[in-house]
């Protein structure tokens, strides 16, 4: 019997013994280290990616800081590759004309430093935290900018105007982002007043389709192609596919991969409006509404949160009225003549904002492209007449009937390019599209991430290597009971098989 026994106990041991070994190797190395926060799930292969958020312009003290900033020592941080930020020493860095000082110290007691002005830029500090994890903190100084209806524009610096070109154009732009516009001529049976910003009175054009880049991912909200749109749906296209929405978010993944690095993420509203989100937290709101009369679709475009500068919605060049060049040139002051200031939007500055076909973001049918949208004598220049050859020009409606039409939009100067819309083109369906648009909460300033917190997943033998080094408490309280388990186990069998004949 001591010959079958000692086999029996000795098969208990192999089968026991490596798992045990495993478990409690594992439970020594969580417990030596600090606990940590873990973003994600393999943070060695995919850096995780933090932005912070300030209004430009503004000094903006956070109430807390990031846990990843505050769980990590000071003295641990490397940033070797500060990615534009300046490097001031003492552990400080200027960042998007943001102070950033970490101390050392633990979590609980230390106090890092945020101070100083947000300014127009958006700046990047990559940070290996240790022989594992990394981490690219982005620090941006955002704004805000949009255009609706009959394209009234706002520029990321606040100044209001009316754009009203046929053909592409880019709206904002910076490395890593970029929004286009498609802009199509509306003609109607009236010639509108004259724009206050600009001076110029001229026909009427309306957003039709608009075109995105986050990272590397190229997105499109277009009507189906065709003679006639789908009335019942907008199509949106990543890297020219068809999405399906389902009830989550679509994730987009850098290089049209399953997995890793995420560009952004696009939601689907209610009410034809689309949210497309960058890693950063930057928001292009594209809300849809569809003409039936004139079967087409039309759109309103909001920017938020982002650090762009550059387009049609772009900073004012220096001493100009209008938005800077592509070459970062200013056009100047205000021309005094009508017929200067329409050659200087819709002639100089329309032209060099135009998207090329090697430029363009959109997705087209075959046999056309951009050249096929663009109208170069749109707007007419102070036009007896806005009508197209071949079109039935729209009606236009009374000021009573826009008024009612546009009377729950809140913003004074929407409400106002709402009636302004309403009237000129006779489609009572702006105040509603107006409506839905003012219904959207944009990202509150501060952090953001394009994946959230979560528990991260306990190390599984043999795939130790993939596991960062720093465990919180509970995956080490884990480990140990799993070791506790597997031990009881090998006693029971050992026991078990003692008592056999």
């Amino acid at each position: 019997m001591a010959m079958r026994t000692k086999p029996r106990i000795s098969n208990a041991w192999l089968r026991v013994v490596p798992a045990l070994l495993c478990t409690l190797a594992y439970a020594g190395v969580a417990k030596a280290q600090a606990p940590a926060p873990i973003i994600g799930t393999n943070p060695c292969s995919v850096p995780v990616t933090r932005t912070f958020k300030a209004q430009t312009g503004s000094a903006l003290i956070p109430p807390e800081w990031e846990p990843w900033i505050r769980a990590v020592p000071g003295g641990m941080w490397s940033a070797s590759d500060v990615g534009g930020c300046t490097d001031l020493g003492g552990n400080s860095w200027q960042c998007a004309g943001l102070i950033v000082t970490l101390r050392s110290g633990s979590a609980e007691t230390r106090t890092d430093d945020f101070s100083g002005t947000a300014t127009a830029a958006s700046q990047q500090l990559p940070v290996q935290v240790n022989a594992c994890a990394a981490v690219n903190f982005t620090f941006m100084s955002t704004s805000t900018g949009g255009g609706w209806g009959d394209p009234h524009l706002t520029t990321v610096d606040g100044v209001h105007y009316d754009f009203q070109s046929a053909g592409e154009f880019t709206a904002l732009r910076e490395d890593g982002f970029e929004v286009q516009t498609r802009q199509s001529p509306v003609p109607t049976a009236t010639v509108p007043i004259t724009n206050a910003y600009t001076g110029i009175t001229h026909c009427v054009a309306i957003y039709t389709a608009v075109a995105a880049k986050l990272g590397s991912s190229r997105v499109t909200v277009q009507p189906s192609f065709g003679a006639e749109p789908d009335p019942n749906s907008m199509q949106v296209r990543v890297n020219g596919k068809v999405v399906t929405f389902g009830d989550t978010p679509h994730v987009l993944h850098a290089g049209s991969a399953e997995k890793g690095a995420i560009d952004g993420t696009i939601t689907k509203h209610p009410d034809g409006m689309f949210e497309i989100r960058d890693a950063r937290g930057t928001q292009l709101v594209v809300t849809s509404a569809y003409w039936s009369s004139r079967k087409v679709w039309y759109l309103n475009v909001n920017i938020y949160g982002t650090s762009a500068g550059q387009g049609t919605m772009g900073k004012l060049g220096a001493r100009s009225w209008l938005p800077a060049l592509p070459d970062g040139s200013s056009l100047g002051p205000k021309p005094e003549s009508e017929s200067d200031r329409y050659q200087v939007l819709y002639e100089k500055f329309a032209d060099a904002w135009r998207v090329t076909d090697g430029t363009s973001l959109f997705d087209y049918e075959p046999g056309t492209n951009t050249t096929t949208y663009t109208l170069d004598e749109w707007p007419r220049n102070h036009p007896e007449s806005c009508a197209i050859e071949g079109e039935t020009s729209a009606e236009g409606a009374t000021n009573e009937v826009a008024e009612q039409a546009c009377a729950n939009v809140v913003n004074a100067p929407q409400r106002a390019d709402c009636v302004f819309d309403v009237m000129v083109t006779g489609n009572t369906g702006f105040g509603k599209s107006y409506e839905v648009t003012q219904r959207f909460t944009p990202l509150p300033l501060g952090w953001y991430s394009p994946v959230p917190s979560t528990k991260p997943e306990c190390p599984k033998c043999p795939e130790c290597k993939d596991c960062p080094a720093e465990q919180p408490w509970w995956c080490c309280w884990t480990i140990i009971a799993l070791g506790i388990a597997q031990l009881l186990l090998l006693v029971f069998l050992v026991l078990r098989v003692r008592k056999k004949p």
